[in-house]
This record gives structure tokens, sequence and C-alpha cells, in this order.
């Protein structure tokens, strides 16, 4: 998996990097910043090779939920992928609310579950408060706006959100 920088992450951290070289020039140190001493401690293991060892682990969680999803809804077992899918049937759009509900992304009031998608990023980063935060903007910025009561149109929305984080993040997970 190759690493792209989200535009998210570029501008939180141009933000975070302004304001502390400012605070660190205002102050008037002599000493040089040191960026470095913001980011979270990961040993020498580079973040992508992190991700790639452990996204397996919630592929796993996702394959399993939807295996019983499809069961649950008589739908075919050889059932599409749905992550990119921009037209799915109403069943379809069920099955990702399903999915969604049963690895807890998506809460009994059909929202996204910030916390757990803290929780997941947290797995597959070990921890990394980068990607923690990165991630739960992002789950914050899908819930927003998603005012339709239909739980499975609202499961829908929440895929076709989540997916394009995904893909601007490269990481490959499937439901």
């Amino acid at each position: 998996m190759k690493p792209s920088t989200p535009v998210a992450a570029i501008t939180l951290m141009t933000i975070v990097v302004a304001v502390l070289l400012q605070t660190h020039c205002v102050r008037g140190q002599t000493q040089a910043f040191d960026l470095a001493k913001l980011l979270p401690k990961t040993g020498t293991e580079p973040i992508w090779a992190v991700i790639d060892r452990n996204l397996p682990q919630v592929q796993e969680l996702v394959t399993a939920a939807r295996m019983e999803c499809i069961q649950k809804l008589q739908l075919p077992r050889d059932q599409r992928p749905l992550v990119k899918v921009a037209n799915p049937s109403e069943k379809e759009k069920c099955l990702v609310e399903c999915v969604l509900k049963k690895i807890k992304l998506m809460d009994a009031d059909n929202k996204l579950n910030v916390g757990q998608v803290e929780k997941l990023t947290s797995l597959v980063t070990q921890d990394n408060k980068m990607a923690i935060a990165v991630s739960s903007s992002m789950a914050q910025a899908c819930s927003r706006g998603i005012s339709s009561k239909n739980p499975c149109e609202v499961a829908h929305l929440f895929n076709q959100c989540i997916s394009r984080q995904l893909e601007r993040n490269n990481v490959k997970l499937v439901w």
C-alpha cells in the first residue's frame, strides 16, 4: 500500500505547525523546533506497514458480519461488495445497514458511532493519535448533513462517505 496524504491531514498539520512555529517565535526561544516531538512514537516501523499488518483483523470482523447479514437478509452468498456501489438496491442498502450495525459503526439511532471509528482506527494503527484524530474528524464529517429517517438509506449514505475516505487514504477494506 502506497501512502497518500489526505487533504484534511495536510490542512490540520499546516495549522498545527503554523501555530506552534508562531508560538515558538513569539517566545523568542533559541532552540530549534522539533516537529517529531508532536508525532506518536511508533518505533521504527512506518505507519503503512503497521496498517498493512493489522487491517486483516478488521477485515475479518467485517467479513463475518457481512456473511451473517447476507444470510439474515436471504441474499445470494456471492453478493457483490458494496463499498463503491453508487446505486445499490434497497435490499443492498439494508445489507450495508446490517453490516455497519453488526460492527457497531452505526448505532441504534442510525448515527455513525465515532467512538467505534476511533477504536477500530486505534486497533489498525496501534494507537496512532494522529490517525485516530483524522479518522474521528472524517467520521464526524460523514455524519453531518445526513437527515434521512430510513435506516437503510442512512447506511448507504454513510457507506458512500466512508468508502470515499478509505479510497483517499488507500485503505483496502471491503464489505
